[in-house]
């Protein structure tokens, strides 16, 4: 397949099977709190560990992603998405007889979360591959689709538990899980053969290659003029920048020289431990706030995933049409996520209030699931992409082990989720404060720069004309 062929022809094909794992391994996630709050509170369960399980099954999923760029370049998509989708549905069936804290973290929080991290590379890649101008529309299709599980699941979920208990709900997730392998067989590898690029990337290494044995040949010419012992520290100081240099272009670990990815990577990694912890608690959140019942719970769970849907298929459109960036229509989703819980803390006890916030959470939680995987590809080139993925994840893995914990902690020391979702809400705006700050700081460094760039050029123009 040649470049001119992205965005056409099989890349459709490519978002349906996303849609199609994406609506077989993520209801666990998404009805995580309807799912587990019987079997929690009878095994008396606090704030504080339920999230910490939420969390410790995000760290472990996000962190794959140091492994994503050796992973994703060594296997295709579709071997990748095969052992997530397998490795997910073993986890669900595993869980499905956990019935103590331990146990809860090996199956959900370890398997289930590799098999969750595993796939996401996949299915991620796949479509950051396959698109290039239509890369917005692209996405917003698979994740609107996706979002049609929200709005059913809460109910269907809500039925079994009546009628099969957690057990029997979660051995048939796991049966719904196994669907993601149909998913999987559609993801064909995209076969790319640009001579240019390929003969760049050889000569590059072919020059650092050459580089380095030349340094080695002068140091071992130079570990011949002295003593035997000498020669041999040479051998080891050559072999170890070689090998240094290996791990650093087969992880892109220049990509940290980047201040501005850096930025991007922290303040998503903040604003997703705040965000996910906050979906996932929604159930534990009304029926603590607002006295809502689980028939009550799953039909607010479902007018915001289908006020989700809204966001994922309308605002891509509007921002294609606007020409907004994906960085600032993020920024938008959080602001409209913490208006929303300021509203939940305020005024939670009344329905209709209930209602008006699920429908403003919804917009903002569409709007961020469709932008949060398209900032990263704005920054990066594509062949740095799983990396940059990867760094990405891990980072998000590593703040939402050590920042998710302490918003259960919050409501376990007050007794009420009032300080929790304020805390929440400060994490998210966070996010925004550390991008433009660091937009900020780099616009004075480049206007600096550009500034004693014209000085010096203006001082050599004087220079000429005075020797004129």
């Amino acid at each position: 397949m040649s470049r001119d062929e992205a965005d056409r022809g099989w890349a459709w094909v490519i978002v349906a099977a996303v849609t199609i794992i994406n609506l077989a391994v993520l209801p666990i996630q998404q009805c995580y709190g309807l799912i587990f709050s019987e079997r929690f509170l009878s095994l008396g369960i606090s704030a504080t560990q339920t999230s910490f399980i939420l969390h410790l099954n995000g760290t472990i999923a996000c962190s794959l992603g140091l492994i994503s760029g050796p992973m994703m370049k060594r296997f295709t998509f579709r071997k990748v998405a095969f052992l997530g989708g397998l490795t997910v549905a073993v986890g669900i069936c595993m869980t499905a007889f956990a019935v103590a804290v331990p146990s809860i973290i090996v199956t959900y929080c370890i398997i289930v979360g590799t098999g969750h991290g595993i796939t996401f590379l996949a299915i991620n890649l796949a479509l950051n591959t396959y698109f290039r101008k239509k890369r917005n529309v692209a996405m917003g299709f698979s994740v609107t689709l996706t979002g049609l599980g929200p709005i059913l699941m809460p109910f269907l979920i809500a039925k079994l538990l009546e009628s099969y208990s957690t057990t029997g709900t979660l051995l048939i997730l796991a049966g719904i899980a196994m669907h993601s392998l149909i998913g999987a067989s559609l993801l064909r590898p995209f076969k790319e053969k640009e001579i240019a690029e390929r003969n760049s990337v050889d000569v590059k290494n072919d020059f650092n290659s050459r580089l380095l044995n030349e340094d080695v040949a002068r140091e071992t010419t130079n570990n011949e003029q002295t003593s035997s012992n000498s020669a041999n520290v040479g051998n080891k100081k050559g072999e170890k920048r070689k090998f240094l240099l290996k791990i650093s272009e087969h992880l892109d670990l220049d990509l940290f020289r980047d201040t501005r990815y850096v930025a991007v990577i922290l303040g998503m990694g903040v604003s997703l431990v705040a965000e996910t912890n906050f979906n996932a608690m929604i159930p534990f959140v009304l029926a603590e706030l607002s006295g809502l019942e689980r028939t009550s719970i799953a039909t607010v769970m479902s007018i915001q995933a289908a006020s989700d849907i809204f966001g994922r298929l309308c605002v891509p459109l509007l921002a294609q049409k606007a020409e907004w960036t994906s960085k600032n229509l993020y920024v938008v989703s959080l602001i409209g996520s913490t208006i929303g819980r300021t509203i939940l803390t305020t005024w939670g006890s009344s329905y209709v209030t209930v209602v008006c916030v699920a429908l403003i959470i919804g917009i903002a939680k569409g709007t961020k699931a469709v932008f949060q995987t398209l900032i990263i590809s704005d920054y990066v080139p594509l062949k740095k992409l799983p990396a940059a993925f990867g760094m990405q994840m891990a980072c998000s893995g590593i703040l939402s082990i050590a920042i998710g914990p302490i918003i259960g902690l919050v409501h376990d020391s007050m007794n009420s989720y009032v300080a929790a979702l304020h805390f929440t809400s400060i994490l998210s705006l966070s996010c925004i404060f550390m991008w433009y700050v660091s937009g900020f700081l780099r616009y004075n460094k480049d206007t600096g720069k550009s500034s004693e760039k014209k000085e010096t050029t203006e001082t050599r123009e004087d220079t000429v004309d005075s020797n004129a």
